[in-house]
């Protein structure tokens, strides 16, 4: 890491200060997160968090929110989009494919609030935590030397394995995942799209779940996913948009400007 990167990282991270914090960190477990954000498309390899509190639990991208606090720290030091693009090109910084993040017993005990980033805004909404059908079945291995046992399940319209470890009794995973008697140390969906490997766990020195909602906009769960339809179905025309400048995507879809990008985002949760 340059001098530069590490100079804006420790900055940003302290202008967290003005943000809410929500608990400490008792834990903090971290995930190689192997995601796509659309189908067929490439596997991202991120570093995810799960921060464990004595109430809550926010699950998130660290490399997100690394990537946005660079770029807003260069943006205040008067780099341009150009520059901003040059300097991710020569660190070699890609632009973050897992841009959700989960905070369990949040707003209260008993809810979950799941966030999305679409360029360039955050959306959130609220539902009670979902109650995860669990089913205990034959298999082990082990994880960073703890023994852990598989379960199944199906899950907001995907099949889903994980590895679980009753060595560390503490009811969490990553993404939505709970309610297992262990900590989740590997979840995978069954069409390759999602996986999360635990790769390491601490136990931090009063670091805190800090959350800036000040930017995030609460929405309905079908109008988010209706969103992310739309926003990958032609991201161009999205960004025309919320840009405010709507009234030129007719004309300029006539003109033969806009193609469509015609993607189909994965994270597209069903409502049983």
């Amino acid at each position: 890491m340059n001098r530069l990167l590490l100079i804006l990282l420790l900055v940003s991270f302290s202008a967290l200060s003005d943000a809410e914090k929500l608990d400490k960190v008792l834990y903090r477990i971290v995930y190689n997160a192997e995601t796509r954000d659309t189908e067929n498309g490439k596997i991202a390899a991120e570093t995810a968090y799960l921060d464990i509190g004595n109430e809550v639990t926010y699950f998130y991208n660290h490399d997100f929110f690394r990537y946005y606090f660079v770029r807003d720290s260069l943006k205040e030091k008067g780099y341009n989009e150009t520059q901003i693009a040059g300097y991710n090109v020569t660190n070699k910084v890609q632009f973050p494919c897992m841009r959700f993040s989960v905070l369990r017993n949040y707003p209260s005990a008993g809810k979950t609030l799941y966030s999305h980033f679409i360029p360039d805004d955050y959306y959130y909404y609220e539902e009670d935590t979902p109650q995860v059908d669990w089913q205990l079945v034959s298999g082990d291995t082990t994880l960073l030397g703890y023994q852990c046992q598989k379960a199944t399940c199906k899950f907001r319209g995907r099949d889903w394995t994980v590895y679980y470890t009753m060595d560390i009794p503490i009811s969490e995973g990553p993404y939505k995942f709970c309610g297992l008697p262990g900590l989740v140390m590997y979840a995978a969906d069954s069409k390759g799209d999602f996986t999360f490997t635990c790769i390491g766990i601490e136990s931090p020195n009063e670091a805190e779940i800090v959350v800036d909602k000040s930017k995030w906009q609460k929405v309905e769960k079908k109008k988010l996913n209706k969103m992310l339809i739309e926003y990958y179905d032609d991201t161009l025309a999205w960004a025309f948009k919320v840009n405010g400048v709507a009234e030129l995507i007719g004309s300029t879809k006539r003109t033969g400007f806009l193609e469509p990008s015609n993607l189909i985002p994965c994270l597209i949760e069903t409502f049983e």
